[in-house]
């Protein structure tokens, strides 16, 4: 597999990201959420959501009483996320380079930092993340390790149909390189007629330690990891303060 680095169509699955992914992702993570990030926020604070997708997280913030800013860099992504969480600021700005005031009591990320594919931007999106959060403002993300990645990650086929829409996803994961394909082919019915689209995303592994070093580089303490598993086979979750 070559490890030529791509940028994969996000605009392609947004549809689908909306209707069919989303809900189902963030309903896995909200125990999670509700621990180690709004527990410690009061209501009414204001929140970074990085890599934003369609929104679904900062609709259910909204809805909760907090003021959110998303940052995505698919157009088609936040036009639905526009759609899900209309009182909430959407910026379409890539997150290892944006630039934002420090008015943010917290950032949050879910499934969004395998798809960066070095430490050196890792390193990048963690320090745009420091400079627009407060004092001791508060950054919880996910992301799956090296660990998980090798627990059966490898050649996971998942499919899906429902009326409009049909897609299969394999999942091919090169240790030695330690950077996963996803690759995506789907139909979208469409004035009619089936359309297809296919997709390829690429996702790096990391070490914990390569993380907390990326963190505390940029000037983040008090840096914590949860795992959700005790085999550590899915996500885990950093915690960390400005």
């Amino acid at each position: 597999m070559s490890s030529t680095i791509t940028h994969p169509d996000y605009n392609l699955i947004a549809s689908v990201n909306n209707q069919y992914y989303s809900q189902d992702y963030l309903k896995y993570n909200l125990p999670f959420i509700h621990e180690l990030f709004l527990s410690k926020l009061p209501v009414g604070s204001n929140i970074l959501d990085i890599c934003c997708g369609v929104g679904r997280l900062a609709q259910m913030l909204l809805n909760k009483g907090y003021k959110v800013t998303g940052i995505d860099s698919s157009e088609a992504m936040l036009h639905y996320a526009r759609e899900n969480a209309s009182n909430g600021e959407f910026i379409c700005s890539d997150a290892r380079y944006f630039e934002l005031l420090p008015v943010f009591e917290g950032a949050i990320s879910t499934g969004a930092f395998n798809h960066f594919m070095s430490c050196e931007e890792l390193r990048s999106a963690f320090e745009s993340v420091y400079k627009a959060l407060c004092c001791n403002g508060l950054f919880v993300f996910n992301i799956l390790l090296e660990q998980g990645f090798q627990a059966g990650w490898n050649d996971i086929v998942l499919s899906d149909a429902k009326d409009d829409c049909a897609w299969i996803v394999k999942h091919i994961y090169n240790p030695e390189e330690k950077i996963g394909q996803i690759k995506i082919t789907g139909f979208k019915f469409i004035e009619k007629n089936w359309q297809r689209f296919d997709d390829i995303m690429l996702v790096k592994t990391y070490a914990a330690d390569e993380i907390i070093f990326a963190l505390e580089n940029v000037g983040f303490k008090q840096v914590r990891v949860y795992y959700s598993e005790p085999d550590k086979s899915r996500e885990s979750y950093f915690v960390a303060y400005k």
